[in-house]
């Protein structure tokens, strides 16, 4: 692997130093309940009793988020790195091209996100509705009629006629070859007749496959998703490190892709290629 692009590492710094940040945060709120605890218990009647009280709740109160949010971007950086470890050797890293944002009139960065979050979630749903997508009709009885075609064969018919011997074998003859099931004989006996009997069964099967696509299409629409969703990643990634710079912080989500998050292009080595 090749060594990291400038602004690949910078990213990865800025997520190192969010994490770091995140801690500090975490370690000094405990830090400052456990001396106004120490504090209140030490005059729990004083004139600033009531005021210690009131701290030491609203620091503990803020603590859950506190500690998800490092956990969260400890998560995102352990992702990050084992995501650079698992790279192949033979392959090149860029830095990607940058977006050029085009804000939509009066609309924020956190709203940009929302919007296109919104778009994410649809297109990951209409992912597992196309991936779940059952063969149309045709498609299934072509695979009822080469799976009727794979029985005839498993098992070829052996015709032996000597003197005063006629007799018909299934197999190969190989010692300890199992006989041919009842349905592979009938399938070299009257193919026609078991392909009918899978159409029929096909043709009633109830209910009906709600989302049906042949297999190229399937793929086609898989891999446009695949395109879209990232290209929609890339646009939240690049509207999260604006509103950094802006002093709005917005967490990314937990399944980002890695490739979006730090604006890595991957690309084979030409070596390796061929």
């Amino acid at each position: 692997m090749s060594e990291l692009p400038p602004r690949v590492q910078s990213k990865i710094m800025t997520l190192k130093d969010a994490e770091h940040q995140a801690h500090a945060i975490l370690t000094s709120t405990q830090r400052t309940i456990s001396e106004a605890s120490r504090a209140y218990d030490i005059n729990p009647h004083g004139d600033k009793a009531d005021a210690l009280r009131q701290e030491i709740e609203r620091l503990k109160l803020l603590q859950p988020a506190n500690q998800a949010r490092h956990r969260a971007l400890a998560d995102l950086n352990a992702k990050v790195a084992r995501y650079l470890e698992l790279l192949p050797a033979h392959v090149t890293l860029d830095d990607a091209k940058p977006i050029k944002l085009k804000p939509k009139p009066n609309e924020t960065h956190l709203q940009a996100v929302r919007r296109l979050r919104s778009q994410i979630d649809n297109l990951v749903s209409e992912r597992g509705r196309v991936d779940r997508a059952s063969p149309t009709t045709k498609e299934m009885k072509a695979a009822a009629r080469r799976y009727v075609q794979s029985l005839a064969e498993r098992y070829p018919a052996r015709l032996i006629i000597e003197h005063g011997k006629f007799e018909l074998e299934f197999g190969r003859g190989v010692i300890g070859e199992r006989a041919p099931t009842p349905l592979e004989v009938l399938s070299w006996i009257d193919p026609a007749l078991v392909q009918h009997r899978f159409y029929e069964m096909i043709d009633a099967t109830r209910p009906k496959p709600s989302l049906q696509m042949d297999a190229a299409d399937r793929k086609q629409r898989l891999d446009e998703i695949k395109a879209e969703l990232f290209e929609l990643e890339r646009l939240e990634c690049t509207h999260i490190d604006a509103a950094r710079e802006e002093g709005t912080l917005i967490e990314h989500r937990p399944n980002v892709d890695i490739r979006a998050l730090l604006g890595l292009t991957v690309r084979k080595m030409a070596s390796a290629a061929a």
